[in-house]
């Protein structure tokens, strides 16, 4: 997390936050920009009718990702990747 425009910090410093980071309007929208970063690296695309919808198509299998509020909804053809995936995100 970055702190806000107009805050000065000196490297190797951290902000110690006096409110809970869920409290926060500008969580959600944060949360969502880090998860589409890192599930977009592991080869997923967004629907272009859902943007937390997200597929991956390989020649082998298929995984599909949803995403509703705090939940998560993982399918596909190959067990193995699925578990894989599951790993990485909860990295």
């Amino acid at each position: 997390m970055m702190p806000p425009p107009g805050v000065s910090r000196d490297s190797g410093y951290v902000c110690k936050l006096k409110k809970a980071l869920y409290g926060l309007k500008q969580a959600p929208h944060s949360w969502f920009e880090k998860f589409f970063i890192v599930i977009s690296s592991l080869g997923f695309v967004s629907s272009s009718h859902d943007s937390t919808f997200f597929i991956k198509c390989t020649d082998a299998d298929r995984i599909i990702l949803s995403l509703y509020v705090d939940d998560m909804i993982i399918t596909g053809d190959d067990i193995d990747d699925i578990s894989v995936l599951k790993t990485k995100l909860t990295r």
